[in-house]
């Protein structure tokens, strides 16, 4: 059933508002996604403050056009494409969707954006296959506190060879 001006236009309104508040979008084809797979999918992204949605590229494509975003011509994908918003985290929606589609096989990433700026599906992935924002910052202050513990180290045993010199001379005396 075609879609009425009316509704086209609630749509379009609807996805604009949804890519200026999102810190990323990612573009994912869903071909032969069962909808059980595709509640299941929803209810996931959930979690990471996400939002899936589909709509008819021509309408997505307008969006991104008058969004100012880098021209991506979705007509280059021979496929149906559904959109993946992050409100928060954009390392976390990814990771969610990546194992998602090891899983489900019928969801592919097609690529995203990261604010304005257009990535494709091999940085998409690498940016999902990194920690999440927690072990990253326990990686950067760990990293900062071994330097320091070994600087602590050093300085106490030069106190303790201080103290053995003295307690030495001490007991030539």
């Amino acid at each position: 059933m075609a879609l009425t001006r009316k509704q086209k236009l609630n749509i379009l309104n609807d996805l604009t508002d949804k890519f200026s508040r999102a810190k990323a979008a990612i573009l994912v084809d869903f071909n032969k996604l069962p909808v059980s797979k595709t509640m299941e999918l929803r209810r996931n992204l959930k979690s990471t403050n996400a939002e899936y949605k589909v709509a008819k590229k021509t309408l997505i494509s307008r969006v991104l056009r008058f969004g100012h975003f880098e021209d991506v011509d979705l007509d280059n994908f021979k496929t149906q494409v559904g959109i993946v918003f992050s409100y928060d985290d954009p390392v976390a929606t990814a990771q969610s969707v990546w194992k998602f589609s090891k899983v489900n096989e019928a969801l592919k990433s097609l690529g995203g954006f990261l604010g304005l700026d257009w990535q494709d599906k091999d940085k998409i992935m690498t940016l999902a296959r990194l920690p999440s924002r927690e072990i990253l910052l326990w990686q950067l202050v760990r990293t900062i506190a071994v330097p320091l513990s070994g600087l602590v180290s050093v300085l106490q045993g030069n106190t303790c060879n201080l103290i053995n010199l003295l307690n030495n001379l001490k007991s030539k005396k």
